[in-house]
């Protein structure tokens, strides 16, 4: 059961209750929106495509076909940053044609068909799109924020293990004897497993972490929750105590889960109980 004793409770319904009340409501920093750095970087490693094609802004409608076809044939290597204009990230992929009743695979990678693309460029309205918008690169740059979306799922776990491991390292700061080692996965518990974060004591793993973040409901966090009931069990006996930090308020409706799991392991905390009880683990 969870040592709530240990974090200064009276009871585990103290516990409990606490856990439910400080809640996050969210781990969204400012890093979390934007990842500048890789919208930037992406556009710099196509900067002189981008340029090339950015002369069709300045062409007539009327002749912006037979430019753009001249651009392919003697810059090839414009055709692959097409997609990503339309904000598509393969290079290759297929599209049912209504006129043809068939679908087809669009290639524009190396063994590119360049009426193929042409077809597909003006047919997707992407040939109207070029003398329609006065620069290229500030359009691409608004695409990319788009597509960055996709990441912050991922994104989203990473800034919450970056908030705690600097709650960690501001805990131990006066505190010599620790050391903080990042996805460690050298305990040796017949398992390959890498801990999100090892607190070390004199050289010795005493505290080992793992983080996670759930704003909703669903079985990810009870499949979360059953594999460290299994991992408590592993770590028993051997010296190092497992903290399970973990928030968002997709607990509110499954914290029956979380109850159960706290029958078994040792440390589950929050956010908030972390700062606040960190002490009284150290």
């Amino acid at each position: 059961m969870v040592n709530y004793k240990k974090l200064g409770y009276k009871n585990i319904e103290e516990y409990n209750i606490d856990f439910l009340d400080t809640l996050l409501n969210t781990n969204r920093t400012y890093e979390y929106f934007v990842d500048w750095k890789k919208v930037f970087s992406k556009l710099e490693d196509k900067i002189v495509e981008i340029s090339i094609l950015n002369a069709l802004s300045k062409i007539q409608t009327e002749n912006v076909e037979e430019k753009f076809r001249e651009i392919l044939n003697k810059y090839p290597e414009c055709v692959p940053l097409l997609p990503t204009i339309l904000a598509i990230r393969d290079t290759k992929f297929d599209v049912f044609d209504s006129e043809e009743k068939t679908s087809k695979i669009i290639n524009f990678s190396k063994n590119f068909d360049i009426e193929e693309v042409v077809n597909f460029s003006k047919k997707t309205g992407l040939l109207n799109l070029f003398t329609g918008i006065d620069d290229l690169y500030s359009y691409l740059t608004g695409t990319e924020v788009g597509l960055d979306t996709n990441a912050r799922k991922n994104r989203s776990g990473h800034i919450f293990e970056a908030i705690v491991k600097e709650l960690l390292k501001e805990a131990i700061v006066s505190k010599p004897e620790y050391n903080l080692i990042e996805e460690d996965s050298s305990i040796d518990l017949d398992r390959n497993k890498r801990f999100d974060f090892v607190l070390y004591k004199n050289s010795h793993p005493e505290f080992l972490f793992e983080c996670n973040f759930y704003s909703t409901t669903g079985s990810k966090p009870i499949e979360t929750a059953n594999a460290y009931i299994d991992l408590q069990n592993k770590i028993n006996n051997t010296g190092m105590e497992f903290i399970w930090i973990t928030d968002g308020l997709g607990w509110q409706k499954m914290f029956s889960t979380l109850k159960s799991a706290s029958n078994t392991i040792d440390y589950v905390l929050n956010y908030n109980l972390l700062k606040n009880k960190i002490n009284f683990l150290l």
